[in-house]
């Protein structure tokens, strides 16, 4: 059995379903059922218990799960000592963070990055997910949190405001004889995200619409169908927008942290492009912080 196998089995054990374990390894769910039924007869033993809650390590896989952990880490700790010996300004960079912050914030800089540094492959994988740093998943993260992983090191840059925004149509009438309570709000599919940023500061709001997705509610605000919190560097940038409160949410907020592996902190490229970020978005911090007037009229 080679370790690819190990791969399918860790992959199924960490997201319980062996759909979404095919996502993680970009692969199709049959293949990995595929490989997952190989393995149990090569065993003899059932790995896996299917269950209401997707798929639950039996007692054999979960003797096999901690070892195979563990092996790894050890794989992977080779893997990054070796990556952080390299000293070039070339080769693979992977840098993951959220969509909005790629396409809203962070691309012109990559530009301008791998213009000074031609010789790197960047690959940007955009996900809410937080990608393992420790198994190479990742050499970058930027993320939104307030609590990193201890296991990472990095910087916080800012504290990523967020303020509630409505359709640059719609603030006259807002503000003539309407508010809060009155407004027809936009809310996630997420009910906790909603408690705490709406009902809990506004707890006379009504949500009349829900998404999951932070740019269809943009979009959806921008079309004047209600109103909703975004983050500052995405409201406070978009001309369709103003916001229907002028303060922004500091509380109950994440902030916005740069984040890599000890391991790899000496490679120049992973140190090169870190540098650079960290040095754009500290001088956009006001921008992030909620505290840049809107530049247009």
């Amino acid at each position: 059995m080679n370790w690819d196998d190990f791969r399918y089995f860790l992959a199924i054990a960490r997201n319980n379903s062996l759909s979404a374990a095919g996502r993680a390894l970009n692969v199709s769910q049959p293949t990995v059922s595929r490989r997952l039924a190989a393995m149990e007869a090569r065993f003899g033993v059932k790995l896996f218990e299917r269950t209401r809650a997707g798929y639950e390590l039996s007692i054999p896989g979960a003797e096999i799960f901690d070892s195979v952990q563990h092996i790894e880490e050890e794989l992977n700790g080779i893997d990054r000592r070796v990556f952080g010996q390299d000293w070039r300004l070339g080769g693979s960079l992977r840098v993951t963070c959220t969509e909005v912050m790629a396409n809203l914030y962070l691309t012109p800089h990559l530009a301008a990055f791998l213009a000074k540094h031609p010789q790197i492959e960047l690959s940007v994988v955009c996900t809410f997910q937080h990608l393992s740093l420790s198994r190479r998943e990742a050499d970058v993260a930027i993320r939104m949190t307030n609590k990193p992983p201890e296991t990472l090191i990095g910087r916080r840059l800012a504290n990523a405001a967020m303020a509630t925004y409505m359709a640059i149509d719609k603030i006259e009438e807002a503000g003539e004889n309407r508010g809060p309570a009155a407004w027809d709000w936009i809310g996630w599919q997420d009910e906790s995200y909603n408690r705490m940023l709406i009902s809990g500061p506004f707890p006379d709001a009504k949500i009349r619409h829900r998404v999951d997705d932070m740019q269809t509610m943009c979009a959806m605000v921008r079309a004047g169908l209600g109103v909703a919190i975004l983050p500052c560097y995405m409201g406070d940038t978009d001309m369709g927008l103003r916001r229907a409160i002028a303060e922004p949410m500091v509380e109950n907020v994440p902030d916005l942290w740069l984040l890599s592996h000890p391991d790899v902190k000496n490679v120049a490229r992973v140190r090169a492009f870190t540098d650079f970020i960290a040095k754009k978005i500290i001088d956009d911090r006001d921008l992030f912080e909620g505290r840049r007037p809107q530049s247009f009229t």
